[in-house]
């Protein structure tokens, strides 16, 4: 016999209202008691065993030694060269190149080393280390940084890139200068602040992502989308499996949402690195963004990613997207355009895949790293006289 059922029994016995109301008092109590059991459960997970805490606070330690030592040994590293500390949002660890930004970082980074900065990636477990940086140049997605304004000399750099919803005027104002990857949304903040604002669009790295002939030869039949499910119904992804297209997947979350179509799922993850093999063999890609980044005029770095392998994209839109792109991506806002794109697909690809190879030129000009680079620079060369 229960506690809670022997209690309800002696309680019975002593107080004298009805069964009705006690028991609706023992069911209240019950509840709450689930309730504790429940959040004791979820402190327990996120508690850190004795041992592990131990070893985190000692290796926290032994970071902020190494950040003093790391300091001097830029210094001397660097020599006459500008310093620039790109402040990357991913983890560090084996983690780390699960996350966009971080390809996004090791790219941006080669190209500012060959046009003579010295130039360092900071994670996010290094965001508070100081090396009396030239210029900081931080890739706000999801994560604030607050400029260290005890290093007078300083410039920093915001480059929004993701999830602008999230950005604050007044976390602007705690800048230097603004990068926005939309030029629409660019245009909007100018009105709003008086610090400088420049639109700076997302890209793609061309030493990775490029066409290749002889890889041309070998494309198959293949629908391909690339992301995590984001515990969301992607309506491009479902749409595809409710019309049993020839899809595969690489990213996390899909298989509970999809049941019966999971096995469409190749993999949880894929590094960066592969992905232009897969570009390069497939058909066609979907593609889909936050709906922030819609709204804010965002375009995303798969878009320059997939084109620059000649491959074409089947996309929801936005203005921006449609003025950099008029017809080289095929654009839905529902299931009948999107019905329409994989039609234009199936009955034109020859079309489709001409007007999506004659981009590579511009891609390589205007929406490569070494474009960004080269601009950023130019940037912090202006706005510091």
């Amino acid at each position: 016999m229960s506690f809670l059922h022997t209690l309800k029994q002696k309680l019975r016995s002593l107080v004298p209202v009805s069964r009705t109301y006690m028991d609706n008092k023992l069911k209240e109590l019950e509840k709450a008691n689930k309730r504790q059991e429940k959040l004791l459960t979820e402190l327990q997970k996120n508690i850190l065993p004795a041992q592990e805490m131990k070893d985190y606070i000692a290796n926290e330690f032994r970071r902020r030694d190494d950040w003093a030592k790391r300091a001097i040994q830029v210094q001397k590293e660097a020599s006459d060269r500008q310093i620039w500390v790109i402040k990357c949002p991913a983890p560090e660890g084996e983690k780390k190149i699960r996350w966009g930004d971080y390809a996004y970082a090791v790219a941006l980074k080669r190209y500012l080393d060959r046009m003579g900065m010295y130039t360092i990636i900071d994670l996010h477990e290094d965001w508070d280390c100081e090396v009396n940086a030239d210029v900081v140049l931080v890739l706000r997605g999801r994560e604030f940084y607050r400029p260290d304004r005890r290093n007078t000399k300083c410039t920093y750099i915001m480059w929004n890139i993701s999830h602008p919803e999230m950005v604050t005027e007044e976390e602007y104002k705690l800048y230097d200068i603004i990068c926005v990857g939309s030029l629409h949304y660019a245009k909007e903040l100018q009105q709003k602040l008086d610090i400088p604002v420049y639109p700076l669009l997302q890209c793609t790295d061309t030493e990775l992502f490029y066409p290749d002939p002889a890889a041309e030869k070998n494309r198959g039949g293949d629908y391909l989308f690339i992301g995590n499910s984001r515990g969301v119904a992607r309506p491009c992804v479902l749409w595809a499996a409710r019309e049993k297209l020839p899809l595969k997947i690489w990213g996390a979350g899909w298989k509970a949402m999809l049941g019966p179509d999971k096995t469409m799922v190749q993999e949880v993850f894929i590094e960066n690195s592969q992905i232009p093999a897969l570009y390069r063999s497939a058909r066609v890609t979907l593609n889909d963004h936050w709906k922030d980044m819609l709204d804010y005029q965002f375009v995303n770095n798969r878009i320059f990613d997939a084109l620059a392998c000649g491959l074409p994209v089947i996309s929801d839109c936005c203005d921006e997207l449609r003025e950099i792109f008029p017809d080289a991506v095929l654009y839905y806002s529902n299931k009948e355009e999107f019905d329409q794109c994989v039609k234009e697909i199936e009955t034109h690809y020859d079309d489709v895949k001409a007007r999506v190879d004659a981009q590579w030129p511009m891609i390589k000009e205007k929406y490569s790293f070494e474009a960004r680079a080269r601009e950023l620079v130019e940037i912090v060369t202006r706005e510091k006289g």
